[in-house]
């Protein structure tokens, strides 16, 4: 049986630095039937230069900057291959990640497959190993963690059917941060998805990563929960607004009280308690977890 072509998607903006490491973790995958294909989105450091070492193992286009959903989005539309794998410039993938992947598509009514992933530091120095277990029809697990990355975290992680992006459309150009929860919830209205439990991708965690802009997150989250509540897709999860947004603002709440934020923290989480009154048990509990957790990182530099 012929092996799909897997089209890999790299999305680039001022990465030189890292985009070396990314290329070459894709070109190193044991699943050799693959095509490398970097949009840059006009970088002014030497991006170009890295990518023009590769010769013509890589193909790559230079277009405006349409963040990263516009690089994605030419990269789908430049592929030619069966399959679609996503992996940012700034992480690296295990060489075993397509191989393992690809297997889980002999059912046609698949259409992604997402895996586990190892948190990192700039260098690649493992922090945490992030498992992932949830597949099948996911549409309702999402909805009900809407403010969390706990269903399908991390677009690095994800392979897509080519066919997939004809039915759901390409990435939103006006969502960032939360631009590939969108996608696999768009998916996840229609396909099953399955998964690799096991950790297949280096997320490389550094000073620019886009989750580090809160406000971007804040914006961007409920801007696409308030799409998946006016998609007729969607349908099915419609009546768990209050949830959903309630999940969303606990994790909004968290995001600003780890930066010291306490008003924008305390905002969220009477929003929380207001929309599902059983956070108010959550929110009731920030001050013991967030002092244990400086218990733990106080011990941790002893």
């Amino acid at each position: 049986m012929t092996r799909p072509l897997v089209t890999v998607v790299i999305p680039n903006y001022n990465y030189a630095r890292y985009l070396g490491q990314a290329v070459d973790s894709a070109l190193a995958q044991t699943y050799d039937n693959r095509e490398v294909v970097v949009v840059d989105n006009s970088s002014t450091d030497g991006s170009l230069d890295v990518l023009r070492g590769y010769g013509d193992r890589v193909r790559w286009f230079q277009q405006e900057n349409l963040g990263q959903s516009g690089s994605r989005n030419r990269g789908i539309q430049e592929s030619r291959g069966e399959l679609v794998a996503f992996l940012d410039a700034d992480d690296v993938w295990l060489p075993d990640k397509l191989v393992r992947q690809v297997a889980l598509f002999s059912d046609p009514d698949t259409g992604l497959v997402y895996s586990g992933y190892t948190i990192t530091d700039g260098a690649l120095n493992p922090v945490e190993e992030v498992a992932a277990s949830k597949r099948g029809r996911l549409l309702r697990a999402m909805a009900l963690s809407a403010g969390w990355a706990t269903v399908i975290a991390g677009e690095s992680t994800a392979v897509v059917r080519r066919e997939v992006f004809d039915r759901v459309g390409l990435f939103d150009l006006d969502l960032s941060f939360s631009s590939g929860w969108d996608m696999w919830r768009r998916i996840a209205c229609h396909f099953a998805i399955e998964v690799v439990e096991d950790p297949l991708t280096l997320y490389r965690q550094h000073s620019s990563n886009l989750h580090r802009n809160i406000e971007l997150l804040e914006r961007d989250k409920l801007k696409a929960i308030e799409k998946m509540f006016a998609d007729p897709d969607a349908a099915p999860v419609h009546g768990l607004w209050r949830r959903s947004y309630g999940a969303a603002h606990l994790m909004l709440s968290g995001s600003y009280l780890q930066v010291g934020r306490w008003p924008k923290a305390f905002s969220h989480a009477t929003r929380a308690a207001l929309i599902w009154p059983p956070s108010v048990a959550y929110v009731a509990a920030y001050p013991l977890r967030h002092l244990r957790r400086r218990r733990g990182e106080l011990g941790a530099t002893r």
